[in-house]
């Protein structure tokens, strides 16, 4: 395993903007499981180095990375001398310059790169991103170096911004196509948790998917081996987003509060697929997504898990959760629970409130459960599994 990142080379708003350690690892770590060919790796954007020093030491491939800004070129080359081996590190350099203006990159003739990666800068202070305000244009960069990575058939992973829109997305694919034309494409979502997307990206020719045109990783907080990822043959705006049919539920259906940022992906229905279940969406949208089915979606790891909540409901009522958490005492004591959480949107000042009484007027001995809010504004009541 690679030494610490050493994080005193790196602060204040670079360090906000840097990929943390371990995801740059867990990227790392599965590019290393694929057959790249002889080359180094390039990063034509670098910033920090940890990406590039994660994609180095993880492969056993020296390393190259462009960096526009003098003082960022500093800190990535202190990042490689603190995490790279001797002989890596000798043979991996930094370079400052634009690798937008290619013939002054100073590169030694024929060269080959086996992996580019890029991650362009974006504006930090909105909702909503262009790719023409990725600096360098991910498009113009790769256009540029497209000769280095169709002579030796290298992969090439390009970090978009999660809030790019579809068609953006679509517009990104299609440009990729016309500079790449014989390179397949992978393009994933992957979150760290929080029920958000945090990274977009697509990853192209020897690192792309032989059959995965599209998936999504779900990190796991520690331990690289045990994220979870789920993958599908069709790109999320290739599935025509039908309208939810039915959402009534009924007391004694199971009820499971799925991951939002896989719904955020779009592959939900590959993710069903692969549990071999059926069932229904009552509810897509916001941070609870909310899925009936018969069976108990079993998933890897008992402790690890795009459900965050999975139980079996055994009463529906008429209440708003503002009014106070009396009924569900009463409800609490009547399937004899010892704790009943409150899933449901309730504010930021209420909620440790109300869950205190609950807490405190439930009996010591029973079952656990919880409470969600269902699209009629009902709440269901369920005893987990």
């Amino acid at each position: 395993m690679s030494k610490n990142l050493p994080d005193k080379h790196i602060s204040g708003t670079l360090k906000q903007l840097s990929t943390p350690w371990l995801i740059a690892l867990e990227r790392a770590y599965r590019v290393k499981k694929m057959n790249l060919n002889k080359g180094f790796i390039l990063d034509l954007a670098c910033g920090s180095g940890i990406q590039l020093a994660a994609y180095s030491s993880q492969l056993n491939i020296p390393c190259i990375g462009i960096e526009l800004d003098p003082e960022r070129a500093v800190i990535s080359r202190n990042t490689l001398d603190g995490i790279l081996n001797q002989d890596l590190n000798s043979k991996s350099k930094i370079i400052t310059g634009n690798c937008l203006k290619k013939d002054e990159i100073n590169l030694e003739n024929n060269i080959l790169f086996s992996l580019i990666h890029l991650d362009p800068a974006r504006p930090t202070d909105i909702q909503a991103h262009t790719i023409s305000e990725m600096e360098p244009n991910p498009i113009d960069a790769l256009d540029i170096w497209k000769n280095e990575l169709i002579e030796n058939r290298g992969g090439v992973i390009l970090d978009l911004s999660p809030r790019l829109s579809k068609d953006q997305c679509i517009e990104l694919k299609n440009e990729l196509k016309r500079i790449l034309p014989d390179f397949k494409q992978t393009w994933e979502w992957a979150s760290q948790g929080r029920g958000r997307v945090d990274r977009l990206s697509v990853w192209l020719g020897s690192v792309a998917g032989e059959n995965t045109k599209s998936r999504y990783v779900r990190n796991h907080p520690k331990e690289l081996e045990k994220s979870i990822i789920i993958e599908s043959e069709q790109l999320p705006w290739e599935n025509e987003n039908l309208p939810l049919k039915n959402t009534s539920v009924k007391v004694g259906e199971t009820l499971s509060i799925v991951d939002p940022a896989l719904i955020s992906s779009g592959l939900e229905n590959a993710w069903l697929n692969s549990k071999n279940s059926e069932g229904r969406w009552i509810r897509k949208s916001g941070r609870r997504p909310l899925f009936i089915h018969s069976e108990k979606l079993i998933e890897n790891g008992e402790n690890y898990s795009l459900i965050s909540e999975s139980g079996v409901i055994r009463s529906i009522i008429e209440h708003n959760i503002n009014n106070g958490v009396e009924p569900l005492i009463e409800m609490g004591k009547k399937f004899e629970l010892k704790k009943l959480t409150l899933r449901l949107k309730i504010s930021p000042e209420l909620q440790p409130i109300l869950q205190s009484k609950l807490d405190r007027n439930l009996i010591d001995f029973g079952g656990v459960g919880f409470v969600v809010e269902l699209p009629n504004n009902k709440l269901a009541i369920c005893t987990k599994i």
